[in-house]
């Protein structure tokens, strides 16, 4: 659909980006509760690694070695599809085909926002998990899937 994929130039101006599009702006989801991104979820969006293959487990600090250009974007320490695809959260979370009770057995997170950016024959669905904090969702990742399926349709809470 309309929504651009995030070009891959350096960490920080992709951490800019996030900043002013996705935690420095007013999101409400269909049911008119608040979605918010924090700047700390910057670092899990993307599935940054450290040289051990792990996530820091300091995203304020991890943020700040960004910041000054001492973390960089290299090849297999981080997810570069998620990472392009950040532009298409504030969509999931503004406009969701549906939202249901997250599906997974592990992993945290309350809520699950589903949309397809294909077609019904073609789907490329994309997912954003939240957690539930009175009106507000607080997201806390974002992934493709390959399809939706009745155990989703189940939990389906909206529409």
């Amino acid at each position: 659909m309309g929504t651009q994929a995030l070009q891959l130039s350096t960490l920080k101006e992709m951490l800019r980006w996030y900043e002013l599009n996705l935690c420095d702006v007013n999101l409400a989801d269909p049911r008119g509760y608040r979605v918010r991104f924090l700047r700390e979820n910057f670092i899990h969006l993307i599935q940054l690694r450290n040289k051990y293959g792990e996530e820091p487990k300091n995203a304020r600090l991890a943020l700040e070695e960004i910041e000054r250009e001492r973390i960089t974007l290299k090849p297999g320490r981080f997810d570069a599809q998620r990472a392009t695809e950040l532009p298409r959260a504030s969509e999931i979370a503004t406009h969701p085909d549906l939202i249901c009770t997250n599906w997974q057995a592990l992993g945290r997170g309350d809520e699950a926002y589903v949309k397809n950016f294909g077609t019904e024959r073609s789907p490329q669905y994309r997912v954003l998990i939240c957690e539930v904090i009175g009106t507000l969702r607080q997201a806390v990742t974002v992934f493709p899937r390959e399809s939706i399926g009745d155990m989703e349709r189940r939990c389906q809470v909206w529409p």
